[in-house]
């Protein structure tokens, strides 16, 4: 049976039809419609189900791709698949219909265990998960920020290559400090299936450069765990400027400066995305974070999360950045749909798309009974 939505304001990902209608059949849409009504055609029409929207907008839901938990079940400490599972039910409430569920430094037993429990859940049908996104161990520790310094490691090819292996059809994404590599265990990643980010990295401009230019084509957490932009030594935030890869950023105002993201926007367009970042309280294990009133943090005061949701990141985006409604939700869903290599299902309102929505009004607010996921 398809569904068709009427009478809808689409954000298609593309432009935005200001009534129009969206038809959907077995889970993937079929026509988008600049009309308030559903379609005159259809010898079936008796077999399809019409909802109409009442002038809310629709757009593609979110993909998150750094979260580390949710609902009190954090990945780091819990590497099981009812913590995906918990993860899937909390990201779903902010709007995002996928999310890489995001594993800290941690030893490689504990790794082992992450990678084993998402392919677990994958394996189940366990909704939403794309990956497991690896921030660590390879870090430089002068930029570990919330992770213990006792999980950090230093590549080497051996190492680097049982990883690879293990990860196979499960870590699509991994952050790791480019400084820190020798240029054999580096090429060894380049070449994998593995997609590298740039984070938690005291790079020097000239270092992050080179980075990119040998292959590494994206960064985390835009200004968090990184060496700053200055005068005289640009840093990895420079560099970021400079040769504008894939960037995410984290839009609460505490991990940086709702002006920063202003301005970080005009100089990267459409290569900065929306993350959460987003952690959970966990009060056990090797990662105890507390809820701190818009923000967790670690046992020292660190700031180690969000308290985002993406609907938070859209929001403020759009109301603390100026970011136009319609490019503010591109950086939740398009942006990180073309990052994860998932641009041609996922993260447009279009004819072949799998069809995930999110519907809000004119207020802003998430619109709750309305089915996530159409068909």
């Amino acid at each position: 049976m398809s569904t068709t939505y009427i009478n809808a304001r689409i954000f298609s990902g593309d432009q935005v039809h200001q009534r129009g209608s969206i038809t959907v059949e077995n889970g993937g849409i079929t026509e988008i419609r600049d009309s308030i009504e559903a379609p005159a055609r259809t010898e079936n029409f008796n077999h399809s189900k019409v909802i109409d929207l009442k002038g809310f907008s629709i757009a593609p839901a979110f993909i998150d791709l750094q979260v580390y938990g949710g609902n009190g079940k954090l990945f780091n400490n819990e590497p099981t698949v009812e913590a995906i599972q918990k993860t899937w039910e909390s990201v779903k409430k902010g709007g995002a219909s996928h999310f890489q569920i995001t594993l800290s430094c941690s030893p490689l037993e504990t790794m082992w265990q992450a990678i084993d429990a998402c392919r677990k859940y994958l394996g189940a049908g366990g909704k939403g998960l794309l990956g497991l996104h690896l921030e660590g161990p390879y870090f430089n520790p002068e930029k570990r920020g919330a992770h213990p310094l006792q999980h950090i490691r230093k590549p080497n090819p051996a190492e680097v290559a049982e990883l690879i292996e293990r990860c196979r059809g499960v870590v699509r994404y991994m952050t790791v400090a480019p400084e820190q590599f020798d240029d054999i265990s580096l090429d060894l990643l380049l070449k994998s299936d593995i997609l590298i980010a740039a984070g938690h990295s005291n790079a020097t401009f000239k270092q992050a450069v080179r980075g990119f230019e040998k292959g590494i084509d994206r960064v985390t957490h835009l200004f968090n765990a990184m060496s700053p932009f200055q005068g005289r030594e640009p840093g990895l935030v420079g560099a970021a400027y400079d040769r504008k890869p894939w960037t995410s950023i984290i839009a609460d105002g505490i991990h940086c400066d709702f002006n920063a993201l202003k301005i970080s926007k005009e100089l990267l367009g459409d290569k900065l995305f929306l993350i959460s970042d987003a952690v959970t309280e966990s009060l056990m294990g090797d990662y105890r974070f507390r809820f701190a009133g818009d923000r967790y943090v670690d046992e020292s005061g660190v700031l180690a999360g969000s308290a985002l949701s993406m609907w938070d990141a859209v929001k403020n985006t759009v109301q603390y950045a100026g970011i136009p409604l319609d490019e503010a939700l591109r950086m939740a869903a398009t942006y990180p749909a073309r990052v994860i290599g998932e641009g041609q299902r996922l993260g447009k309102i279009a004819p072949g798309y799998e069809a995930h929505f999110v519907v809000f009004n004119e207020n802003m607010e998430l619109q709750e009974g309305w089915e996530m996921t159409g068909g």
